[in-house]
């Protein structure tokens, strides 16, 4: 919804801003015009005339220039071809697994060194 505000100071503006930005299902805000005189508001259930009963009590006059649903743009599915390809599965055999060996080995830096830190 576009919103003409008729503000001459820049705190008009500023708390134009700040009451639709507190009103419920708003999504964005804009300042657009050639004397940045008009509100652009974006959102989902927005209720226009709360907003600028709420406007006009707190901030300045308005008046509501359009108001209009903004429609997503559809993207387009592209079909994917599959590709042909041989999976191959990994070869399973009969064998026993073979027990791992370990070697123990003592370490010369333990506690029989007296040193402590390490």
């Amino acid at each position: 919804m576009r919103i003409k505000l008729s503000v001459n100071s820049e705190k008009c503006r500023k708390k134009a801003m700040q009451v639709a930005v507190a009103a419920d299902g708003v999504t964005s805000v804009a300042m657009e015009g050639e004397f940045q005189d008009e509100l652009v508001v974006v959102g989902d259930g927005v209720d226009s005339a709360s907003l600028i009963m709420a406007l006009r009590k707190k901030a300045c006059h308005v008046t509501l220039e359009t108001l209009e649903e903004v429609k997503k743009p559809q993207v387009e599915e592209k079909s994917i071809t599959p590709h042909c390809c041989i999976a191959q599965c990994p070869v399973v055999s009969n064998e026993q697994p073979r027990p791992e060996v370990y070697r123990i080995v003592h370490d010369s830096y333990g506690p029989t060194t007296g040193c402590l830190v390490m």
